[in-house]
């Protein structure tokens, strides 16, 4: 048998929804805040807060405003032509990054996201990422920015994978320093050359120049940054990946580009590689369960009942009989890994950081 130094370990990418930033919010137990774009127990979701604060302009072309994908409306209103509406549709992108920030910061996690630190600070755990995983970056398609500050907190350093200017952020970084790949751009970016990196903050404003891909159902990436981001992406997952986790993602058709980035990817390594890379699906049950049903033209798609490094086989289980803390899938999935891999002794009590801690119980 191959000694265990002789074993490479597992190269992963996550892939970031705005789930994972629910996720945030809902473990820290700030105040109850619910920032998808849909309805639920939590209260309405973005599309219906944007729709009523935009007036009764957005509302006429609906017949109906209940479960509207305010994506498809932004997109169809900025497609006509006409002068009004794409005032109308400037307005709600405008709306959503007020509603975005406002939730953020009622939900305590605008500099403060535990999880996402806690995850890097898992990766930096030097035993850890020499036999059993090294990180070889983070795709994320928010627009929040809370992925800058966990890096800046885990590696005192963030690499957005082109050259920028911050007065908020370290940006010397180095090769352990993994890749922070932001799809969709930021509100934290503005224009310039080099473009300009900022935090998110409580009174951060709404600029016209601000870098992303906002709501729309046709998230173009053929101009600077998108179309290198896009490419660089696609070679990470093409030559350093072996696990792709998707933790938050609903991956629907609006992140077509998201799908199609995956499915390239996949059919390449096949080719030239013969193998591709498993997809884990770091979510409840159920979601998990249908985008394994609704995209089976990618491989491998693992729902997170059948991950086997921690105790997620109780997911198979009707949900009435779970703890309650498994209905958080992210927090759940990361208090078993670090507790998984801190009694197979592949982390120590050294690596455990504050962080990790208050996610695991681990200290």
């Amino acid at each position: 048998m191959p000694s265990s130094s002789s074993i490479r370990p597992k190269q992963i990418i996550y892939l970031i929804g705005a789930g994972a930033t629910q996720a945030e919010i809902d473990r820290l137990g700030a105040e109850p805040v619910n920032l998808l774009m849909g309805d639920n127990t939590t209260g309405e979701g973005l599309s219906t807060r944007i729709l009523k604060r935009s007036g009764a302009g957005a509302r006429s072309f609906l017949v109906d405003d209940k479960g509207v994908d305010i994506e498809k409306l932004i997109s169809l209103l900025g497609a006509t032509g006409v002068a009004q509406h794409s005032e109308l549709a400037e307005k709600m992108r405008r709306l959503y990054f007020e509603e975005v920030r406002r939730g953020l910061v009622k939900g305590g996690v605008i500099s403060t996201p535990q999880l996402s630190t806690a995850l890097l600070d898992l990766h930096r755990c030097r035993k850890f990422r020499q036999n059993v995983e090294v990180l070889s970056a983070i795709l994320t398609t928010n627009h929040d920015g809370l992925w800058q500050v966990a890096f800046q907190e885990s590696y005192g350093a963030v690499n957005v994978g082109f050259p920028v200017t911050s007065e908020d952020f370290d940006l010397n970084v180095t090769a352990a320093v993994p890749l922070l790949l932001q799809l969709h751009g930021s509100f934290t970016w503005s224009f310039g050359v080099p473009i300009e990196v900022r935090r998110l903050r409580r009174d951060s404003r709404y600029l016209a120049d601000t870098v992303w891909l906002p709501p729309s159902i046709q998230k173009e990436s053929k101009t600077h940054p998108f179309n290198k981001l896009i490419a660089m992406a696609y070679a990470c997952l093409v030559t350093r990946c072996d696990v792709l986790r998707i933790i938050g993602s609903s991956m629907a058709q609006n992140d077509w580009n998201v799908l199609s980035l995956i499915f390239n990817a996949q059919r390449h390594r096949e080719a030239v590689r013969k193998n591709a890379f498993r997809i884990e699906l770091i979510m409840s049950q159920e979601n998990g369960e249908a985008i394994q049903r609704q995209c089976s033209y990618l491989s491998g798609l693992t729902p997170i009942c059948y991950l086997s490094e921690g105790n997620f086989q109780r997911y198979k289980d009707p949900p009435a009989t779970h703890d309650p803390e498994m209905a958080n899938a992210y927090a759940f999935w990361l208090k078993e890994k670090v507790t998984h891999h801190y009694w197979r002794r592949e982390i120590t009590l050294r690596d455990i950081t504050k962080a990790m801690t208050a996610v695991s119980g681990v200290d």
